[in-house]
Parts: C-alpha cells; structure tokens; sequence
C-alpha cells in the first residue's frame, strides 16, 4: 500500500469514536426490503481443509444476470473478480496478487443505512486494489464508517499471511470475527447467509440456507475432506430449500403442492433462481507465492455450469466468460435455465428432470463429468507449479483458455439428441365416431414436440382403454399412423380412450 494511503487513513483513523456502536442510528434511515442481495458466504481457515489453504465462498444471488470474470490491474494490485457485465466500478468476489481475497453477502438485520448508491462493491473493489491482508482491510471499514455504509454488508476475507475473518457492518459501526478464535469458528470456519450474528431487530433473511450451508461444510470438515471440488460440487449447488426439506436423491420422485411432478420450489435454497454465479477462492499456505491462490467460479447460472480456475497471473481472462458485452458461458447458462424453469407462473421452482432426467441424461451428465475434469487438469497443474515455488503465468493463461473453451464447446448447444430425456406431448384432440361396416375410428394429431418443445419424432402410439369407473387404462394396440380402427361390433368398443406418443 502507498505510504501516503496509509497515512491519510491513519489520520482518519484519529478522528473515529473509540467504542463499537452497533446499529448507531446517525442520518440513518428505514431499510427497504428487495428480492435481491441474498448470498450465501463461508470464510474457512487452513486448518478446516483437507489441504490446510484457506477458503473463500460466496454464491451470488442478484437480479443482474449477466455475469463476468474480469481481470483489472487499476490500483496498487492487479486482480481478477466476478463482475456484473459492462461494470467495471464494483466487484463481487476476487482475489488480487498478495493473495488478498474478498466477497461479501447484504447484512438485512439492520434497520438502518445512510441514503445513496449501494457501496458494499465499490468497497470490494477497493479492497482488491489496495489491500494484501485483513487488517489492512479492516482499516478500510474504519474509514468508511464515519461517512455510513449506504449497503451494509458481511465482507468474508482471507490472505496469504494466515488471515480468515468475517466483517459485519452496520450504518457506522462494524464487527469482526475470526476463524483463528475458537469462539467465533470452533471447527475454523464461518458461515453467513443475510443476517448478521450482532444484528438487532430486522428479517432474519436466510436461516435455512445458512443451517444447511453450515451442515454440509461442518460434515466435511469432521471428515478431513473440505475441498475446493466438494464446495463447487456439493455445496453451491445445493437445493435443499423451505418447502421441501431434502429433495435429492434426484430427480425429485414426488409433487410438491400443483406443481408438476418432479418439480420443486428453490425458495430458502443455497442454489436458487436468483443465483447467477458463484466463487469458491482457494489461497495459498503461509510462505508459497500468493500469486498460486486460484478463483474457481461458474461465470454462470450455478446449477447449469461449472466451476473453472482462473488466476491474477495470467493477466486476462478467456472471452468465454469476458466478452464485449456479457460472457458467452452466461449466456450459455441462461439458455439452460429457462429449460429447467420453463413453467409459466411458476416463480422460483425448477424441473429437476433437467437436472438428473433418471434415463441416464439431464444436464448433471453432462457438466459434473466436465468439473471433474477440469479439476483434474488444474490440480496437475497447481501440482507443478506448487513445487516450482511460482507461479506460470503462460501455462495459466493457455490452461485457463483451454478449459473455457472445453466448458464453452459442452454446453453452447445443449441438449444434444440423447442428452436430455423428456416425454412426448399428450395427445389433446382425439376424436372418436363410427363408421359404417367398419368400426369406431380414432383420430389425432401427430405428435411432434416433448414437453420441454423439443422437436421429436414418435415411433409409434399406444391406445389405452379404460372399459369401467376404476380409471384403470388396458393397452390395446400400439400404431404406427394417427388413427385406429376399432372393429365391430360398436358395443365392443365402448368405454374412455387415451393414446399416448412413444418415443
């Protein structure tokens, strides 16, 4: 940091009140509650992981769907940071070359804030570009409340000395916890959904989200077994949620109110509709070179992508996931979306038969098998340049390339034929009516979409009868044509008829 940054925040540091005021109410005024701003963040130490490097998580739940990975090198460090497309005044969880990382979910539970723009990423942003370590961060916040924080926020931060903390701000005061203190994280991690622990009144927004959250990492933390990959695989994509406690395994097998079979609502979900992208940020043990901490992040809608690695020392960031005006990857992920979400009406729910289709298929075929990969590409890598003492910053850039490119070429026109299994169409317009010395004909319509609009060609129709009131349908024939002729005589053919395509 430039010497004279840190003398003027000394200076400003002077003229702070000494005493911790929570929720102090100066030139604050009532918080408006939006649909909007709800992340769910972990902050874990060296000593929760299987590998002893800290991690950052936070998955990003906004209405700005358009999402990037940016590199900038406009302040004292450069760094690379999921970004809003187009944006390059705010940041949403990174990491700079000292190994400083940051992310940040809203703080709600607080009745106050100070009139204006929304601050929490331009703070982030600031962070990135000036701060190699967490007290220097928390120097930052020192400044910043005596003005008043217009978006109070809980900040998650690590750095490449040691530094695990969590940060939760309020109007003009802030808290600080530490994953070094036994009271603050007994098993060396923290977890936060939208409500702060030294919040006062206010919506408790996220306590199922936070609780689950905490259960899956506390699990693999006992377990000796918190990876980057199991917070990617697991833990981002959970959709454990308020009205169905635990729908895996999938594809759900009920029905959960009149939504269609196999659907559920994502309300309360660590994964749900509003989460466009999310980052796990893994740094480096105390000595190795900051610049091997790695940003894996979906770029994307998180339950329809992968994580990637990206890093400051490339210098840029592939156009996969950094394009003119949004990243191809988005856009391949808000493609997939509307498949899973294709229900009209249906607010914040999702087809998990899109997900797993229980025929093989289902978009998890497709992109868990494609993570797995990409981690085992990285994890050579990271091997090599681990035990190099530094970092390669042609190999990153050509390895973080490569594998956007491979996400890009899986994805972009998914689902291929075979991929995603879905029924037939039913059959709506069948008419019935008798023709002389022949028989009761049946007639419909081909048909030639399933029920996610997909083209498809049936190879035949099965013809059910149900001859009494137990609604219970016998097959008679399956056809190859649109029509069927029942024999005589007419009395034989009485009852209800359903055809059905078959595929």
């Amino acid at each position: 940091m430039p010497r004279i940054y840190k003398l003027i925040l000394s200076m400003i540091s002077l003229l702070m009140i000494s005493a911790l005021v929570r929720g102090d109410q100066r030139g604050c005024a009532p918080r408006p509650l939006i649909d909007n701003g709800q992340c769910t963040t972990a902050v874990i130490a060296g000593r929760a992981t299987a590998n002893g490097r800290p991690l950052l998580w936070k998955n990003r739940d906004v209405s700005q769907p358009d999402q990037e990975i940016v590199y900038f090198n406009d302040g004292t460090y450069p760094y690379v940071t999921i970004a809003n497309a187009g944006d390059s005044s705010q940041a949403w969880g990174g990491v700079n070359s000292s190994g400083f990382a940051i992310e940040d979910a809203n703080n709600w539970n607080t009745p106050d804030t100070v009139a204006g723009s929304d601050d929490d990423g331009t703070i982030i942003k600031l962070a990135l570009r000036t701060c190699s370590t967490v007290d220097q961060f928390q120097t930052i916040l020192d400044s910043t409340r005596i003005h008043g924080n217009t978006q109070p926020a809980i900040f998650g931060v690590i750095d490449a000395q040691g530094g695990a903390s969590m940060f939760e701000t309020f109007c003009h005061s802030y808290v600080r916890y530490d994953c070094s203190d036994s009271a603050d994280a007994p098993l060396g991690y923290m977890v936060r959904s939208n409500y702060s622990i030294a919040g006062g009144s206010g919506p408790m927004i996220g306590v199922v989200r936070h609780n689950r959250a905490d259960t899956l990492v506390a699990h693999a933390v006992r377990g000796d077994s918190l990876t980057v990959r199991y917070m990617c695989h697991t833990v981002a994509r959970d959709l454990c949620n308020e009205a169905i406690a635990n729908p895996y395994p999938l594809p759900y097998s009920g029905q959960y109110g009149a939504l269609p079979r196999g659907w559920i609502s994502t309300v309360g979900a660590i994964c749900r509709r509003l989460t466009v992208s999310a980052c796990v940020i893994e740094g480096v043990h105390v000595g190795e070179d900051p610049m091997l901490s790695t940003l894996w992040a979906f770029p994307m809608a998180v339950q329809y992508g992968v994580a990637m690695p990206f890093w400051v020392a490339s210098r840029t960031s592939p156009l996969q996931v950094n394009g003119d005006s949004t990243g191809a990857l988005c856009n391949v992920g808000l493609r997939i979306k509307t498949i899973a979400q294709h229900q009209p009406g249906f607010h914040d729910t999702l087809d998990t038969n899109v997900l797993v289709d229980g025929h093989g298929g289902g978009v998890y075929a497709t992109t868990l098998p494609l993570e797995d990969h990409i981690f085992q590409r990285a994890d050579s890598a990271l091997s090599i340049w681990r035990a190099a003492g530094h970092p390669d910053s042609a190999g990153m850039t050509i390895l973080s390339a490569q594998l956007a490119e491979m996400a890009y070429d899986s994805l972009h026109d998914w689902p291929r034929p075979g991929q995603l299994w879905s029924p037939p169409r039913a059959v709506t317009d069948l008419t019935l009516y008798y023709v002389p010395d022949t028989g009761m004909r049946l007639r419909w319509t081909a048909v030639t979409q399933d029920t996610l609009s997909f083209p498809i060609a049936p190879s035949g129709y099965t013809i059910y009868r149900c001859r009494t009131g137990s609604g219970v349908l016998d097959s008679l024939t399956t056809v190859t044509t649109t029509q069927y002729i029942l024999p005589l005589p007419p009395d034989s053919t009485r009852g209800r008829y359903v055809v059905k395509a078959r595929l």
